[in-house]
């Protein structure tokens, strides 16, 4: 199941996709640097539709907002520039949609992202390998315009049928209901740990601190209104001004804020003949916030469970392909913070699942 939350959460300025280093940090954890001559280049591809749903998350959501699908594209390429240091960068490529029973009827929204990774191989220590990990990601979802919006029976925005529209006065053209948009910067550290056994089963140990700036845009003639006039005029039973007040609270705050997570991982790696590998993973995490603005009556998450598991087929040479499955507690608490906000928060209740497949050629 992709990460469909975030196009349902479109109005509240959240972003889709996963984080910027999913599968940077993947390989980190199966690909030994001994085992790459030069460098390597990897393709990840992951895809939500309603019949993946199969935790039925969507049913869970409470929302006017159902997903419809989710396309993520990964792209990367490492270089070792020594023996002992592999450098890699990461493109990442999200789309998805959404559908509602009323305006919008559908929302299309995409993410781009970059992220960068560094992996220092020291000495080995008590019959550990030992390696030193550094990145920077930067993501930000497209401007998204939401041409028509209904809200508690008022119609806003450019569409047919609108109880209310806004003209901008330079262009004569209709506004958009709203606009929204979002940026992350992230960068990482931490240190891996892993020891070979016989028949070449290693055992890994990851332990990574993470710190990330969120920032989001809500741009809204309807939200910006301040004539007092229009402010007081009543409409199905109250004034609007009180209608536009309990939308703004659906939003995410204006003011950036960060969240720091604490991760540890433990994992498993099991050569099976000479050209399967299996994987499997178990994390926990913690996470806090700073310049965060919790409201009450709504639930603050700050820790979570994880369990991944992989399988990888060597068909030739130095091509392996591979599939993936992941697992978390509550949604993508740690994983994703852009996604965490005021109005999204609650839905972290509920477990996340989604499958994935790649390629990956060394050289």
């Amino acid at each position: 199941m992709s990460r469909f939350l975030v196009v349902f959460s479109v109005l509240l300025c959240t972003v889709m996709s996963q984080p910027g280093w999913a599968e940077q940090s993947a390989l980190v954890t199966t690909l030994d640097l001994s085992e790459v001559e030069r460098g390597y280049v990897a393709l990840d591809y992951a895809y939500f539709s309603e019949s993946l749903d199969v935790f039925d998350f969507a049913s869970k959501l409470n929302s006017t907002f159902k997903p419809k699908d989710a396309a993520s594209v990964y792209g990367s390429v490492g270089y070792k520039p020594t023996d002992n240091l592999m450098m890699s960068y990461q493109r990442e490529a999200t789309s998805a949609a959404t559908s509602r029973d009323r305006e919008p009827f559908e929302v299309e929204s995409s993410v781009q992202g970059d992220a960068l990774l560094v992996q220092w191989q020291l000495p080995e220590r008590a019959g550990y390998g030992l390696q030193v990990l550094a990145g920077l990601a930067t993501r930000a979802q497209d401007n998204l315009r939401v041409e028509c919006y209904a809200y508690s029976g008022l119609t806003v925005g450019s569409c047919d049928g609108a109880d209310l529209t806004f003209t901008d006065q330079e262009t004569g053209q209709a506004e958009p209901a709203v606009v929204t948009a979002a940026e992350e910067d992230r960068w990482h550290i931490g240190l891996l740990l892993k020891k070979q056994y016989g028949n070449g089963i290693s055992l890994w140990h990851r332990l990574r601190f993470s710190h990330s700036e969120i920032d989001t845009e809500t741009q809204s003639a309807f939200l910006e209104l301040d004539d007092p006039f229009l402010l007081g005029i009543r409409f199905n039973g109250e004034p609007l001004g009180d209608t536009i007040a309990r939308l703004k609270r659906t939003f995410p705050q204006e003011a950036p804020w960060s969240e720091r997570t604490l991760r540890y991982d433990i994992g498993l790696n099991v050569p099976v003949g000479s050209r399967w590998l299996l994987t499997g993973e178990i994390g926990f995490l913690k996470v806090s916030r700073t310049d965060y603005e919790e409201l009450d009556g709504v639930p603050n998450y700050e820790s979570n469970a994880l369990l991944n598991a992989s399988i990888w087929y060597n068909p030739l040479g130095t091509l392996a392909l591979f599939g993936r499955a992941e697992l978390s507690q509550h949604y993508l608490l740690g994983l994703d913070p852009m996604i965490y906000n005021q109005r999204t928060a609650k839905f972290f209740e509920h477990p996340y699942a989604q499958v994935s497949a790649g390629l990956l050629y060394t050289f």
